[in-house]
């Protein structure tokens, strides 16, 4: 009898092995042997379940993306507003084992993608989908009285984005998390989002 594949378990195992070559050697280093062997399949396999080379680098930009999505929107619980948006700060900003390693392969992808068109359309389309779920946490927060006046919802989403890419860059490529500044990055992110946030009532003179 025929043995039965999970195909969806069997894609994501090799996008996970295709994450670790990308880590160990970087997108231009990878090929399709290197992937298999780290999956401990053929080449036929391989390119069964996820195509030729580009297809599969596509395919993993597009994953690691999804991945860190769905750890930033949608591990929030109930949270919602400001409260989410910072919530999502500390799911994608290099702090752990498993965060960095998704950063190490973000980074490594977007330095492939000033030299393919396909990976960068790929990253295009993954800011968009991030930037609508930063505009929900943006639009919560303004129905709950949460922002201050004159906050415009694109100018938060592109300083969110480049917040969380140049921080991955310098953690993983200037040394910044050998270094010890990984409170300095939780300080900075309470501070984006705190900057956000509708002045409070003022606060009540004491009772003489």
């Amino acid at each position: 009898m025929p043995k039965l594949v999970d195909h969806e378990r069997r894609r994501a195992e090799l996008l996970a092995a295709t994450w670790r070559v990308i880590r160990a050697r970087g997108v231009e280093g990878t090929t399709t042997r290197a992937i298999a062997d780290e999956a401990g399949c053929s080449l036929s396999v391989l390119a069964h379940f996820l195509g030729g080379k580009d297809d599969i680098l596509v395919a993993a930009q597009t994953a690691v993306y999804q991945r860190i999505v769905t750890r930033a929107f949608g591990l929030g619980g109930d949270l919602s507003g400001l409260a989410a948006l910072r919530a999502a700060l500390d799911a994608v900003l290099p702090l752990d084992e498993e965060r960095t390693a998704d950063a190490h392969v973000n980074v490594a992808f977007a330095g492939a993608a000033l030299s393919s068109p396909r990976l960068a359309a790929a990253r295009r389309d993954s800011h968009r989908e991030i930037r609508e779920l930063l505009r929900v946490c943006l639009r919560e927060a303004r129905e709950g009285g949460e922002l201050r006046p004159g906050v415009e919802d694109d100018d938060v989403i592109d300083d969110f984005i480049i917040f969380v890419e140049g921080s991955t860059l310098l953690s993983l490529v200037d040394g910044w998390a050998e270094e010890g500044r990984g409170e300095r990055l939780s300080r900075l992110a309470t501070a984006f989002v705190g900057q956000l946030g509708a002045p409070g009532p003022p606060a009540t003179p004491p009772v003489v």
